[in-house]
């Protein structure tokens, strides 16, 4: 995986001791995002492959941060998912689980985290799902 390059000004992450903040990550792939409202132009199917995709991003830049090498870290602490979704849809936590399932899937039990799930009038860019975590490093 190649971590994604910043969109903005801004950095893919920060640390300050063993702890690492990672910015927001879409479900940029190949050049190719998935955009669109959940419960409006989207189905639910489409926004966990958004999810799975901006997880995978996220795996990128973590991996990027310890040179590749996953022993360094310690512990996945928190995933927020931020879903672009329609006033009325309330299903953002089964989208984000999406990438909560890919991120335990390859990290094992330093990838269980606490999560925030949260509906969003707007997206950078028209993202569909953006993510962004705290890490523990080793």
């Amino acid at each position: 995986m190649i971590a994604p390059a910043p969109v903005g000004v801004y950095e893919p992450y920060a640390i300050a001791g063993q702890l690492v903040a990672l910015s927001a990550i879409s479900s940029a792939k190949d050049g190719q995002m998935i955009t669109g409202r959940l419960g409006e132009d989207l189905d639910l199917a489409t926004a966990r492959v958004a999810a799975e995709r901006a997880a995978e991003n996220l795996i990128a830049v973590l991996l990027d941060v310890v040179g590749d090498d996953a022993s360094r870290i310690a512990r996945v602490l928190m995933v927020r998912g931020y879903v672009n979704a329609a006033p009325d849809f309330a299903l953002t936590h089964k989208v984000i689980d999406a990438a909560s399932e890919r991120i335990i899937a390859r990290f094992g039990e330093k990838g269980r985290h606490a999560r925030t799930s949260i509906g969003c009038a707007t997206l950078p860019n028209g993202n569909a799902v953006t993510l962004e975590a705290l890490a523990v490093l080793a």
